[in-house]
């Protein structure tokens, strides 16, 4: 028996672990998530998760597996904070694409070839089927009365170089396709773009690395709003200073660290051959002199406001009375703070100097909200200030409003959108069933079933997405649906028309985030595979060498 065919009797634990993994977060997809409880029965609370991400955070992943799914998670979320949903669902189906294979007798070489093919099909899909932002019509539903949040233009944008000075692309058009549903979370980032571009009218576009979110639990979602400047919530420590400073032009410090006095810069290395006398000094001692000494500072420098990326020592908070401190600052909002009011971020107090201070910095008191604005009159730096009297939901509104915020701004980055609703899915399904055509013709039965399982894989992705979005009864309601539409468009119908019965009109996908995560799905499934076969095998033969890594 071929080392191939003896792989494909035994079982691949990885691979069935995926595809389990997947199925729990089947109800993530399209835009009409259901929640989902995660209880921690040693700490004995509960959180509420919408996301993939969110879920296999809280999940207890021991295995290598789990491990791979999260990581492959993360790093999808980190770049593009959506995409998710769909990569989870495909690791678990074509995992199953793969299994179903192995049982066929074919070589994992052949697997690995024959599914990437598959894919580069697809892709292929993608590419020749997107739409410019240009042709995207209008959505009424995310214009909101009045002028402030409508006339959000990009002209001159470096995404349109290429346009004339007249040519304009209505981005609220924009915002409302890519919305998937979540219209007041892309109200909120449609205000912050148009905020931004007061502060910069060289640049129309939404500018992610100044945009902050501040979630404040009590006040109702209704109170969401967008506001100009660094918010974040007041410490009751610091009212008193926050009202003795109000409507002063101040002075800031940025600490790009802890502001305590044991805080050691990383790479710190203490010298060698060094003996500490600590016995006449106490560590108490040590720190109230490290204290007295950062007060001594920031008074002499005239410091009104410290922004600390790190935390800050409580007894020294405690002791700022005519000083705003705030810890756990965005980067990019140090960044930005620096790059306005002319501030060094400094590692510690004690490298404070006259050249390192910023001017021209105010704050004042949102009463309600309970936090506090921090401004400086060139930075185009926004806060959106997301909002609920129901704590649980604020994480899950807060992810919202990032979902959206990156897939407008890819959305104008790529300069090009995908038909979403899962039309590019099934355009991939007719394209997948073309190549099974051709290769039944030269005679390639292996690579004509892969083609043949990852266009059921799509059908099963697509159903799915209309069983979550409550257009059908059941999957097989769908696909039933779905074939039908996909004879009427073979026929010659037009694309929009073909298809209008069961998909929502006026929605769109991003292209790299999507196709992207239809790679990290993949490649996924691939190593998963490998990893499954060298257990069984011993990793001794060469067939498996030429599979990819993440």
């Amino acid at each position: 028996m071929s080392g191939s065919a003896s792989v494909a009797q035994r079982r691949h634990i990885g691979l069935q672990q995926l595809e389990a993994a997947s199925a729990s977060t089947h109800t993530f997809l399209g835009p009409n998530k259901h929640l989902k409880f995660i209880r921690d029965e040693d700490a004995g609370d509960s959180v509420l998760v919408s996301t993939c991400p969110r879920l296999l955070q809280r999940l207890e992943l021991d295995g290598s597996v789990g491990q791979l799914l999260h990581e492959t998670v993360q790093a999808q979320q980190r770049l593009f904070h959506s995409g998710t949903g769909a990569l989870v669902f495909l690791a678990g189906v074509w995992s199953r694409v793969a299994l179903e294979c192995l049982n066929r007798g074919m070589s994992v070489l052949d697997i690995k070839t024959a599914m990437s093919k598959a894919l580069e099909v697809s892709l292929q899909v993608c590419k020749h089927s997107a739409v410019s932002v240009r042709e995207v019509r209008p959505g009424p539903a995310l214009k909101p009365a009045g002028r402030d949040t409508t006339q959000c233009n990009l002209k001159h944008s470096r995404h349109f170089s290429s346009q004339t000075e007249s040519t304009k692309t209505d981005i609220t058009s924009i915002a409302d396709a890519v919305s998937h549903g979540c219209k007041t979370s892309m109200r909120l980032v449609l205000k912050a773009c148009m905020l931004q571009s007061r502060e910069d009218a060289q640049n129309s576009s939404l500018d992610i690395q100044k945009l902050v979110a501040c979630s404040i639990p009590g006040p109702s979602e209704e109170r969401s709003c967008v506001l100009h400047g660094y918010v974040t919530l007041l410490p009751v420590q610091q009212a008193s200073v926050l009202q003795s400073l109000q409507g002063q032009r101040l002075n800031i410090a940025l600490v790009s660290g802890d502001l305590c006095e044991k805080y050691r810069h990383v790479g710190f290395n203490r010298p060698a051959h060094i003996t500490h006398i600590t016995h006449c000094v106490s560590s108490a001692s040590l720190e109230e002199r490290w204290i007295e000494n950062a007060l001594k500072i920031l008074h002499e420098f005239g410091v009104g406001v410290v922004l600390v990326h790190g935390t800050v020592d409580v007894k020294l908070k405690d002791r700022c009375s005519s000083v705003l401190v705030i810890e756990g600052v965005e980067s990019t909002v140090v960044k930005d703070f620096s790059a306005c009011t002319g501030a060094v971020p400094v590692s510690y107090i004690t490298q404070l100097d006259e050249r390192c201070v910023g001017r021209g910095v105010t704050v004042s008191r949102c009463e309600e909200h309970e936090s506090v604005r921090i401004e400086a009159a060139s930075s185009s730096l926004v806060t959106a200030v997301i909002t609920s009297s129901v704590p649980a939901k604020l994480q899950i509104l807060e992810d919202e409003f990032w979902s959206c915020a990156h897939r407008l701004h890819h959305a104008l980055k790529d300069g090009k959108l995908l038909r979403g609703s899962g039309i590019t899915e099934i355009l991939c399904i007719q394209k997948l069933h073309q190549h099974q055509h051709q290769q039944t013709e030269t005679g390639n039965p292996q690579e004509n079933l892969v083609l043949e399982l990852m266009a059921e894989a799509w059908m099963d992705y697509v159903s799915t997405l209309m069983l979550n979005s409550g257009s059908v009864a059941s999957k097989a309601e769908a696909w039933t649906a779905i074939a039908h539409q996909m004879r009427r468009y073979e026929d010659g119908e037009p694309m929009v028309r073909a298809f209008r019965d069961l998909f929502a009109a006026g929605v769109y996908d991003n292209m790299t985030v999507k196709c992207e995560a239809w790679r990290r799905a993949l490649d996924l499934v691939l190593l998963v595979l490998q990893s499954d076969t060298e257990i069984i095998t011993g990793g001794s033969e060469d067939l498996y060498n030429d599979l990819m890594y993440l």
